[in-house]
């Protein structure tokens, strides 16, 4: 492994509270520092998972090219991409043509005292007919190859997702820094398997199970961190200085003083006020492992008459359409149907109702055969 410490080769792309990213214009090395375990954040762990996730050819899930590790520092070799999804994403937004500038009211509260003071609202010009389909084949495919080898991410988001700019971009996975494996013996002792943190992902990509501190989640917490995803693809415009791009749900990152962080109160609020809230008895794991009294006490037991899933199927569709409105620019019929039934299958509130990366993958490639 090279000489990651010499100034001169390297320099740093990005810093965390338990990483530094460096690169010398070929290749990355992360470096993590061993003295700092603050659970679920386990170097150990990630070395460990790179190294098996590693024994296969799995073309979306990054490459191990080589480690160090000493007292200090556990650094991690891999490619360089050239962008991560959510810059790819970002972007794909444009201002409007010119002379249409849009007025949003909410800016007013902002300090903007004019239209032109305004920051200038976006459209997402992404080609979601060319690349939809694709992306979502090839990010549950990626999802498929580390759930069938036991592991949960935990942190699926577009910024752990790379690719390069090219015509055809093959998106890749990675950061594995809070994942979990639930078939490592030594993992399953420093984490209870039906105890888990829950304190993991981020933002909005956070499951509903999360929320109401259910402990034994499985895999479907990525399934509902790739439907955020895929729903960020079909929005039409965004205010680009906000931190995060928009989504069929709303933590209120962006929308607060001084880049103030979203909360999970306002992620859950969004998500009952566009999916409806259940009743209490369709959403076992909540009732039998989550936070139940907190859910009835701020919700009730018999949910709000609106649960999309006890809609019929024209209604909820007319849903996803208002959630993610670009879905009707999908030319070819067959494939918005496949989306649409995968959308469909993995947005259920109870997880083991929730498609598997396995079965997406299974409907979506029903389109080639």
């Amino acid at each position: 492994m090279v000489d990651s410490n010499n100034p001169e080769e390297f320099h740093n792309l990005k810093h965390t509270r338990f990483a530094t990213i460096s690169s010398n214009g070929s290749y990355v090395v992360k470096s993590i520092c061993t003295d700092i375990t603050v659970p679920p954040h386990d170097s150990r762990s990630e070395l460990a998972i790179l190294k098996k996730l590693n024994q296969g050819d799995e073309g979306h899930i990054v490459k191990l090219l080589g480690y160090e590790c000493d007292e200090e520092y556990l650094k991690l070799l891999l490619p360089l991409y050239d962008m991560d999804l959510g810059e790819y994403m970002r972007s794909c937004y444009r201002p409007p043509k010119k002379n249409s500038k849009k007025f949003n009211p909410y800016l007013s509260f902002t300090g903007a005292q004019t239209v032109d003071d305004q920051p200038q609202v976006c459209e997402n010009q992404l080609d979601v007919d060319r690349y939809a389909y694709d992306f979502f084949l090839q990010l549950s495919s990626a999802l498929q190859f580390i759930h069938s080898h036991g592991i949960i991410h935990r942190d699926l988001k577009p910024q752990n997702v790379l690719l390069n700019r090219v015509e055809n971009p093959q998106l890749v996975l990675t950061d594995f820094g809070i994942s979990y494996d639930t078939e490592d013996p030594i993992q399953l002792q420093r984490e209870d398997p039906n105890a888990k943190i829950t304190d993991v992902s981020t933002s909005i990509y956070k499951a509903p199970e999360l929320l109401f501190g259910v402990k034994n989640y499985k895999f479907a917490v990525d399934v509902w961190a790739l439907l955020i995803i895929i729903s960020q693809w079909f929005q039409t415009e965004a205010n680009l200085s906000s931190t995060t791009l928009p989504a069929m749900v709303d933590d209120g990152s962006g929308q607060l003083e001084d880049g103030e962080a979203g909360s999970d109160i306002r992620l859950i609020f969004s998500i009952f006020s566009n999916l409806g809230i259940p009743a209490i008895a369709q959403w076992t794991e909540v009732e039998k492992y989550g936070s139940s009294e907190a859910f009835q006490g701020m919700f009730g037991s018999d949910g709000d008459g609106n649960y999309l899933l006890n809609k019929t199927r024209d209604d909820q569709l007319q849903t996803i359409h208002k959630l993610m409105p670009r879905l009707k620019e999908i030319q070819d019929e067959a494939t918005k149907r496949l989306i649409e039934n995968c959308i469909l299958g993995i947005i259920s509130f109870e997880s083991c109702q929730r498609w598997s990366s396995k079965r997406i993958v299974h409907e979506l490639t029903k389109l080639n055969l």
